[in-house]
């Protein structure tokens, strides 16, 4: 299957230890407030790194790893270029499944945006300008951010200004019956709910399709017909394919400001502020 990239298409140890010791070095290297509760469950905690400067955009950023493993202290790799481009950025994590089920993964990360809104102040955040960005499982969060009816939260019904989800699974069914099965224990029912893809509504914020251009032919077909999906609805959306970048040095990228990987990020930001 194309999308068990654990056994099939990489070596995982390898990146594993660079993410934790690049991650290492981003909280060393950076203000970082760590550990604050935002959910009931252990994990639900968040770390934060405030901008430079008052009322910067905010980046909500939600990690990978198939919704079954990591935690946002591998991940904080991913936010260096952002910091250094001046956002705001709170790193989001979950509980992981089969402890939960991909539902309360998303009301968590609902959670997490939430809180952005409300304590924007402590991390030099404009509350009008919240991206929610993500990669693999939390590219999927992140499209699933930017569906939420948010009236139904006691939020403003735009409070996300856009979505980035990068390297994202959009569509689930095909995990139903995969590898991935015994872990997330899909029903009919949570394969429909969340899967973004069938889930857009007509109005809707702005969409930036990311993934690395060597990625299978899987992630392209999902990305795409998401991205085509989005535009049939009336939204606005835009596809970047980072040549040269597969599955994992696409989000690796996201450590250097100036690569091009970073710079479209950047770019796509700030077209909608």
């Amino acid at each position: 299957m194309q999308f068990d990239l654990q056994n099939h298409n990489w070596d995982g140890a390898p990146y594993i230890d660079n993410f934790l010791a690049q991650s290492d070095w981003v909280r060393r290297s950076n203000h970082c407030i760590e550990d604050i509760a935002v959910g009931a469950r252990e994990e639900e905690c968040i770390d934060v790194f405030p901008a430079s400067v008052d009322e910067a955009p905010i980046v909500v950023f939600v990690h990978g790893g198939w919704w079954r493993i990591g935690t946002r202290k591998w991940f904080a790799f991913c936010v260096q270029g952002l910091i250094e481009r001046g956002y705001a950025v709170v790193l989001s994590d979950y509980t992981l499944c089969p402890d939960v089920g991909i539902p309360d993964i998303t009301n968590a990360t609902r959670l997490v945006v939430k809180w952005a809104f409300e304590n924007h102040g402590r991390i030099n955040g404009d509350p009008s300008k919240i991206f929610v960005a993500g990669h693999s499982a939390g590219g999927q969060q992140a499209a699933m951010m930017a569906i939420t009816d948010w009236s139904r939260y006691s939020l403003p019904g735009n409070i996300i200004s856009g979505a980035i989800p990068m390297s994202g699974l959009f569509d689930l069914r095909p995990f139903k019956k995969s590898w991935l099965q015994p872990k997330l224990q899909l029903t009919g029912d949570t394969v429909l709910s969340e899967s973004p893809l069938f889930q857009i509504p007509e109005r809707a914020p702005p969409m930036f399709v990311t993934l690395g251009d060597d990625e299978s032919v899987e992630f392209h077909r999902q990305s795409e017909v998401f991205y085509e999906a989005w535009k049939a609805k009336g939204n606005e959306a835009e596809y970047y394919a980072a040549p040269g970048l597969d599955h994992n040095t696409s989000v690796l990228s996201l450590i250097d400001p100036e690569s091009p990987f970073c710079t479209e990020v950047h770019r796509f930001i700030q077209s909608h502020c």
